[in-house]
């Protein structure tokens, strides 16, 4: 679960050096996830094998709506990320962190929306294209709406607001 200190770190950070910050959605997080288990289910209905009715498929990879898809999801980002030099937060396991040929980078993940904020946009850039090669995801701009928050760019910064969150509840 990503801490909203964290959140409010990390986008200090980026507007105390006038970083860009990036946001990405990754299309079917959970259908990317690979399974460490063995997970079985009967065969759905319309694709039953008439010539074996009685028999079950074995998944490798997650599904939505099995309780393993979050973690095996995670799982997979996290193991890439690692493997192209990023390193784990050790205070929040939704941030991860790049330092690369003197350029800082700024990861957080939750669940299949990532921000992405650094000090190189060009390294930046070349982050999500191998993102981009990796998995299925759309770069979304400059962030606007994080976990219910709005994120404005002003003169002076950022401002974060809960107005239509507000707006809905009322």
């Amino acid at each position: 679960m990503i801490k909203p200190t964290t959140v409010r770190l990390v986008l200090t950070i980026a507007v105390s050096y006038v970083w860009t910050i990036h946001q990405l959605d990754v299309h079917n997080a959970f259908l990317n996830g690979i399974l460490q288990e063995e997970v079985y289910m009967a065969q759905p209905p319309g694709f039953i094998d008439p010539a074996l009715p009685s028999h079950v498929c074995r998944l490798h990879k997650s599904l939505y709506g099995l309780k393993q898809a979050p973690r095996a999801w995670y799982n997979r980002l996290s193991k890439f990320l690692l493997s192209i030099g990023f390193q784990a937060s050790k205070g929040d396991t939704s941030l991860f962190i790049l330092s690369h040929d003197g350029a800082m980078i700024y990861l957080l993940v939750y669940v299949d929306d990532i921000l992405l904020t650094g000090s190189n946009s060009a390294v930046l850039h070349r982050l999500i294209t191998l993102l981009q090669s990796e998995f299925k995801l759309r770069d979304l701009g400059s962030v606007h709406f994080f976990l219910g928050i709005e994120v404005k760019s002003t003169a002076m910064g950022i401002l974060l607001s809960q107005h239509k969150y507000t707006l809905d509840i009322i």
